[in-house]
């Protein structure tokens, strides 16, 4: 396994995490039990990291540059997972008639100033969680992301389509 964290002057970080490729698995009497770990980070890369108290303009730019995220997620110093800032956050603080180009100023006037004012607490599955387990977290918390932990540390996310990917496996597996 191999961490690598990048920050620029506003503390974000972008984590890069390759994951084993083999991770050992339960098996249950139907049969082979498809695990987070297995296919997390398919299809969904790195994350988006940033502190409590990074400005919430530099949150909106991680949305803006990465345009295939739709969460950015706030660890403590020892990059343990904190909260959660989904795009949905964002869109819920803004009047539906303010424009793009005036959403950080109309946050900051509603005292959004930081990630801390935006982000709510988040739900975690873990490497070793089943993915049906994983699926309930995600329907329940109407989720499309769901952040992976291991040991607190945030080490990736679990996206719909690994998950559905993940499930769809199972399942093929289990009928041979």
């Amino acid at each position: 396994m191999s961490v690598v964290s990048q920050f620029n002057n506003t503390e974000t970080c972008k984590l890069i995490y390759d994951p084993p490729h083999i991770i050992k698995h339960g098996h249950s009497r139907k049969g082979i039990d498809m695990k987070v770990g297995m296919v997390y980070k398919k299809f969904s890369g790195g994350v988006d990291k940033v502190k409590v108290n990074t400005p919430i303009h530099d949150v909106l730019d991680i949305f803006m540059k990465s345009k295939k995220r739709r969460n950015v997620y706030v660890v403590d110093n020892s990059g343990n997972l904190i909260g959660l800032i989904t795009i949905n956050e964002i869109f819920t603080s803004v009047r539906p008639d303010i424009s793009p180009n005036k959403i950080v100023f109309f946050l900051k006037k509603k005292s959004i100033k930081t990630a801390k004012d935006v982000m709510v607490e988040p739900e975690i599955v873990a490497l070793d969680d089943d993915l049906e387990d994983a699926l309930r977290t995600a329907k329940v918390f109407k989720l499309h992301d769901v952040p992976v932990c291991a040991n607190g540390q945030l080490v990736g996310e679990l996206d719909a389509f690994e998950l559905v990917y993940g499930l769809m496996r199972s399942k093929k597996r289990k009928k041979k």
